[in-house]
């Protein structure tokens, strides 16, 4: 089988998401490194360097789309890391499809959803706990019409489909407001949402599903660093023990059932303010914390992955230790 693999910052240079990025490729390649049967391509920027492998063939690229339209058609199935943000993760996923490449991933339709946050609170189950939401485009955030929230209580503006932890802000005061609105005005993000700040713990979920089966992996922690501009997601450990375990499995495994076509890996994103559970978001993708669970996986967690989406082989997860990821710019 031909496998193609890539992962979206490592081509283009998009530096806020490159340790992250970068990292979690070479957990990938590690685990497909093991498997013989498996013929395995990856693309890189000409600029970075994954040694140690004795299988995967490096390809280095700078112009990732002149290259799929050229060569995707020597491969049985891709798996690859693409951003959400301006339906990217969405727009290649369609792509495959369309040219009937196996996708080692969610389909196309829950990628879409996934891609806003706002669309996925529309598709899951009422009696799942929400962040109370308003979707905003940039034209429509003015002070004027955040401050009277604002006075009620402190607010969290951040983008409705954006990856990463970039432009995240925590609104304390009018003046926060307005600064926020200066910064927001100068991005080129389109939408917004408006959410009541819900203190508490942040927490993600790591699992692998298809349309019949899932495994929650681990519950992982999420180190957030708020400082007077934003809040930044810096890294994680994985697994945790938590006292609401079954609860946020069961939560999990609910909030996945309420989308057609996840698949593979996904993270759910949690915050927990004493007993309440309030669910943040979907990742429909490998997310941060794969950077360390393939160390620890008792099993090859990438052959596990493809044999589940591709093969319905149902692989159970046991983990021999815990571990944690840092972004390379945390201090």
């Amino acid at each position: 089988m031909n496998i193609l693999v890539f992962e979206v910052s490592t081509i283009e240079s998009r530096t806020h998401l490159y340790s992250e990025g970068y990292n979690m490729l070479k957990s990938i390649l590690f685990d497909l490194d093991q498997i013989k049967n498996y013929s395995v391509d990856y693309l890189i920027n000409p600029k970075l360097k994954i040694s140690n492998l004795r299988q995967c063939n490096a390809i280095y690229i700078s112009d990732l789309d002149s290259w799929l339209n050229h060569n995707i058609h020597n491969y049985d199935c891709c798996l690859f890391i693409a951003p959400e943000d301006n339906l990217i993760q969405y727009t290649y996923t369609k792509f495959f499809e369309e040219r009937e490449i196996e996708i080692i991933g969610s389909n196309s339709t829950a990628s879409y959803i996934c891609t806003s946050k706002d669309r996925t609170y529309h598709e899951i189950d009422e009696d799942i706990l929400k962040i109370p939401s308003i979707k905003l485009s940039k034209e429509e955030i003015t002070y004027d019409k955040i401050n009277h929230i604002l006075t009620k209580q402190d607010i969290i503006i951040k983008p409705d489909s954006n990856t990463s932890s970039n432009n995240i802000y925590h609104i304390h005061t009018k003046q926060d407001l307005k600064n926020t609105i200066n910064l927001i005005k100068k991005t080129d993000i389109e939408y917004f949402l408006i959410q009541q700040y819900i203190p508490g713990k942040s927490i993600s979920v790591s699992a692998l599903c298809n349309n019949n089966y899932i495994d929650i992996i681990s519950i992982n922690s999420q180190e957030i660093l708020e400082n007077e501009k934003q809040i930044t997601y810096e890294g994680c450990e994985t697994p945790i023990n938590h006292p609401l375990e079954n609860k946020i499995i069961n939560i999990s495994k609910k909030i996945i059932k309420s989308i057609d076509g996840l698949k593979g890996f996904i993270g759910i994103d949690f915050i927990i303010n004493e007993d309440d559970i309030y669910f943040v978001e979907i990742n429909s993708r490998i997310t941060t914390p794969y950077i360390v669970l393939q160390k620890v996986s008792e099993v090859n967690l990438t052959e596990a992955l493809i044999n589940l989406v591709l093969y319905s082989k149902e692989t159970k997860i046991n983990l021999k230790g815990k571990g944690k990821f840092y972004k390379e710019n945390k201090k």
